[in-house]
């Protein structure tokens, strides 16, 4: 049902505010109502001291389905308890006699006053759990991520991504707290509770600058009925925050990618295993995948996922390119096969085809077509960026880091790459500006500090590269290595130094390799380089190139390759990556 957009209705010690679907008391609290249940107080409340049958309230309330007269019944009694127990039924709700309900309090009905300021920016947290030691962890931050996806959808709204957000999973947060680091004007924070098949959601829209609730609802439902849950929690977001939607948007609003909901559950499982960091963790993303597309082999997202899982894991050198590129390249067609206007579907094409195959006019073509299809979506500007730098297009590749950063702007990872970016352009001073504003997000991540000495390095400033290397291996508990550095003078001994470090890795990369693991050729051939061994450097690259990762693509830009960009064999190797000199 749709209310009155800009009216308020006033009764007793409540009022409704049309526009928000939301039902507060005198104090300003906001009383919780399912959404047909505040339906059927709006229909009530709409037509005052009229005997209403319950054969029109039935149909005004659930206009489109068939239902037994004992849900108006349970609608009613709830309604009575909210308002006031037994004196609702006299006050408020008064049953005719063989015909039907009567509300009879005094009803004032008046315009909305709108506010100046318009929310045009949201986070959706993690839900959290009803009861604490019944969690389903998979769940709670599933529904944040399909609710993320559907809003993300909507040209008006700045939506915070699920890698923003997830570290707001924890127990008791602040839903406030998280809004105003995530620098947003509103929150949606949800709880729920599984029970059997039964599932009961809570959800509230908050106005981050005063706490306000802008709308409030409690859904019980089948978990089988997920989907509806989700298509009514968004809808009402929508309706709260009175944003205008294209028919195209309504559409991708409430678009569901399957209707199974076992399907669904298990990409859930999925996704939430592959944001982990470990990687025993998140290899169990990719059987949980293969097992939702095994349930619906039609369900389009659940070869993205598999595609995900393949892509990254051998695009990173966590998997053997060899092998894991033919199984994302068979999902990522599945995928687009189901459903080409899944700009996930797109972005995996487009690593496929500049990291497997490196053919960069598909690259960029399918790269610009999931920009198309999802503009503010970070992950596309992210690998956009990427490839512009591999193929030295610097002044692109900027724009696009800085498109990413502005879709996720408290992403390390993003930050971090745009730092690494202006590095590969050799715009040093605008990589040290940059690593520093990422340190502002993590103080003490080992990876950034190392990279913001390698810029050091580049200008010569040894003793500065060597404080900020010492403080990296401190951040990730590496003393031996820290150690090293400290040994030595680097002022007076800075190469000895450098080979001294690499000489050390070699070593543990070889450990590694003979106990079992798979490392990346490449890491040897820097290794080497740190070293001062150009020959052995060069020997690694050749196999790294044939590795097909992304660590092979920078070998045109990174400056680390500086001292080999007058040998001829490293020009072969730029000439089958199809790089420039």
């Amino acid at each position: 049902m749709q209310g009155s957009q800009a009216h308020i209705y006033e009764f007793g010690d409540f009022q409704i505010d049309a526009g928000r679907c939301l039902l507060t008391g005198r104090d300003g609290r906001v009383v919780p109502l399912t959404p047909k249940v505040y339906d059927t107080l709006f229909y009530l409340v709409e037509h005052p001291e009229a005997v209403l049958d319950k054969n029109t309230l039935m149909k005004a309330i659930w206009p489109d389905t068939v239902v037994e007269e004992n849900n108006l019944s349970q609608n009613i009694s709830i309604l009575r308890r909210v308002l006031g127990g037994e004196r609702a039924a006299h006050v408020y709700i008064v049953t005719v006699p063989g015909c039907g309900y009567r509300f009879v309090a005094p009803v004032r009905k008046h315009a909305r006053a709108e506010t100046a300021v318009s929310i045009r920016s949201i986070a959706v947290l993690p839900f959290q759990p009803l009861v604490k030691d019944d969690r389903d962890a998979s769940l709670e931050m599933g529904m944040a991520d399909t609710l993320i996806a559907r809003l993300s959808g909507l040209r008006d709204m700045i939506v915070r991504p699920i890698s923003s957000v997830s570290k707001y999973a924890g127990l008791g947060q602040d839903g406030l707290i998280a809004g105003r680091e995530l620098e947003v004007e509103s929150v949606l924070e949800g709880s729920l509770q599984r029970a059997g098949n039964k599932i009961r959601v809570t959800v509230r829209l908050l106005n981050v600058s005063n706490g306000a609730s802008l709308w409030a609802g409690t859904f019980d439902e089948e978990l089988t009925d997920i989907f509806a849950l989700q298509d009514a929690i968004s809808e009402r977001v929508v309706r709260a925050l009175a944003l205008e939607l294209s028919s195209d948007e309504k559409v991708r609003l409430t678009k569901h990618h399957t209707e199974n909901n076992e399907a669904y559950q298990l990409y859930l499982k999925g996704r939430y295993y592959w944001w982990k960091n470990s990687r025993e963790e998140f290899s169990k993303s990719r059987d949980y995948f293969h097992r939702a597309v095994e349930v619906d082999p039609s369900y389009a997202l659940g070869y993205c996922g598999l595609n995900s899982y393949y892509g990254f894991g051998a695009a990173f050198g966590m998997l053997p390119a060899e092998e894991a590129w033919p199984k994302a390249e068979w999902a990522v067609r599945k995928a687009l096969d189901l459903d080409n206007t899944l700009a996930e579907a797109h972005l995996g094409l487009a690593a496929l085809h500049m990291v497997y195959y490196l053919d960069w006019a598909v690259t960029e073509k399918e790269a610009k077509r999931a920009i198309e299809l999802s503009p503010r979506f970070d992950e596309i500007h992210f690998m956009y960026s990427f490839f512009l730098g591999a193929i030295r297009r610097f002044d692109e590749a900027i724009i696009e880091g800085k498109l990413a950063l502005a879709c996720d702007p408290f992403s390390v990872r993003i930050s971090q790459h745009l730092g690494s970016t202006f590095y590969h352009a050799r715009r040093y001073d605008e990589a040290i500006r940059q690593y520093q504003q990422t340190l502002e997000l993590d103080p003490h991540n080992a990876s950034v500090h190392e990279s913001l000495g390698d810029v050091y390095e580049q200008k010569g400033h040894y003793d500065k590269a060597v404080e900020l290397w010492k403080k990296a291996m401190t951040l990730a508990g590496d003393a031996e290595l820290a150690a090293i550095l400290s040994s030595s003078d680097a002022s007076r001994d800075f190469n000895t130094a450098l080979r001294a470090v690499g000489m050390k890795r070699l070593e543990r990369l070889t450990d590694m390799r003979n106990g079992g693991d798979h490392v990346p050729a490449i890491n040897f051939a820097r290794a080497y380089l740190r070293m001062g061994d150009k020959e052995q450097a060069l020997e690694w690259l050749k196999t790294a190139c044939e590795e097909r990762n992304v660590y092979s693509l920078m070998i045109g830009s990174d400056p680390l390759y500086d001292p080999l960009r007058t040998d001829r064999r490293f020009l072969k190797l730029l000439r089958r990556m199809k790089l420039r000199a």
